[in-house]
């Protein structure tokens, strides 16, 4: 984060913008239900939500809107496929299409699995194996993207049987899902070995594919990205994020998160860089993966800061987490409708007439809708809100901001320059 020296210039005007109206709190699974790790996704204009359920029998479990409601949850997988209890599922959407990637234990060693739907989610098919079946690895943290065409692809961990040479992995289809080209190791040109129990996520930009990832470098964990020109064939491109070395001797369990955004990779993640865990976010340049700044979205002192999400389209994004500002674990959103530099401070969504925990958020955001969810612990569901763009007129004043930029931050250490490494 640099220090800036701001130069303002205040001219009252008559602005004419946008504020999030939210409508109310519906509860999309109780206890009976399931309530683990919920996932939203756009199909139709209208969300559906998947989740797990963690008591036995294990499974996933969906619900969708219906107009007014949502509709009673359903299985989504059979009882034999065990879902993990700790690191999924996750979610793609494109027209009717729905993917779903999850770790599964049914099989010998842990192992990657995928169901998806053609008809907007009234029916799912049976399990395809994403991971190989190979008796000296195991498999996990599974993520997914759509490609252009409309087919998976999916990120996810390899061990050795002891859990020691992690390695992240991305493996795409060419036909829906119907089978897998095989592993392509994603992480191999970050030095040292991918922190081991933090789950990748990847952006898709056309034939270009951006993995996003943490990685473990003598006990630094920065986050890195690593990109791919042939859409995961091969990756030829990495560099650190970072300015500032998260010197940590135990995995965080936290995963950077990106998005397109105008010409950029728009970030954000989590980083005890500094000594507080901070949600930070910074816009990387997608062709050679330089980036000119870190910034904090909302820095509470002392307080944890974790688990971001990030949606965005045209010049609206949003940003969740949750954090324990006010020592009980909440959710939070920070957001702009006019570009990324106007980001609010959080604002708490969840419901206040619930006291209690309330964790994993998750967000979507398509034509002019904001989906949200989250887990209210101590009613033991899943609660969905939605918010629109409303249009307000008010007076305000104009600030013209001239930004002097000094090569050192707050506490006045030297910023560390990114150093992507170009392999070929």
């Amino acid at each position: 984060m640099k220090k800036l020296l701001l130069i303002l210039f205040c001219l009252p005007f008559i602005l004419n913008a946008q504020q999030l109206n939210f409508d109310s709190h519906f509860t999309v699974s109780s206890s009976s239900d399931g309530y683990g790790r919920p996932r939203v996704a756009i199909i139709n204009n209208n969300p559906i939500v998947i989740w797990r359920k963690d008591s036995t029998p294990k499974k996933l479990r969906a619900s969708k809107w219906n107009g007014n409601s949502f509709d009673a949850a359903y299985d989504i997988t059979s009882s034999g496929v065990l879902p993990s209890s700790w690191d999924g599922p996750e979610i793609a959407s494109k027209g009717d299409t729905i993917y779903v990637v999850f770790t599964s234990a049914s099989t010998t060693q842990s192992s990657i699995m995928l169901i998806r739907s053609f008809d907007g989610g009234v029916s799912f098919s049976d399990t395809i194996r994403v991971s190989e079946n190979n008796p000296s690895h195991k498999f996990r943290m599974g993520n997914i993207v759509i490609d252009k065409l409309g087919n998976p692809i999916v990120s996810y961990m390899q061990y050795l049987l002891n859990w020691t040479e992690p390695k992240q992995i991305v493996n795409r289809s060419l036909n829906s899902g119907n089978n897998f080209l095989g592993g392509v190791e994603g992480s191999l040109f970050a030095p040292g070995e991918p922190c081991d129990c933090c789950k990748s996520s990847m952006v898709v930009d056309n034939d270009d594919l951006y993995l996003l990832f943490r990685n473990n470098h003598n006990n630094e964990r920065n986050s890195y990205v690593s990109k791919s020109t042939d859409g995961g064939l091969t990756f030829s491109f990495v560099a650190d994020l970072d300015d500032y070395d998260w010197m940590l001797n135990s995995c965080p369990a936290t995963s950077p998160k990106g998005v397109i955004f105008d010409d950029s990779l728009l970030v954000v993640r989590r980083s005890g860089a500094t000594g507080n865990n901070e949600v930070v976010y910074n816009k990387t340049n997608k062709l050679d993966l330089n980036y000119s700044y870190n910034r904090n979205i909302d820095p509470i002192i002392g307080k944890v800061q974790d688990f971001p999400e990030i949606a965005a389209n045209g010049d609206s994004v949003f940003i969740v987490w949750q954090d324990n500002r006010n020592n009980i674990p909440n959710c939070f959103l920070s957001y702009s409708l006019n570009g990324v530099e106007n980001l609010s401070l959080g604002i708490s969504f969840t419901d206040s007439t619930i006291l209690g925990s309330k964790v994993t958020p998750h967000v979507a955001f398509k034509n002019n809708l904001l989906h949200l969810v989250y887990v209210d612990n101590s009613s033991y569901s899943i609660k969905y809100i939605k918010a629109n763009i409303g249009n307000f007129t008010s007076v305000n004043e104009q600030f013209n901001f001239n930004k002097i930029k000094l090569n050192f931050d707050l506490l006045g250490r030297i910023t560390k320059a990114p150093f992507p490494y170009n392999v070929f």
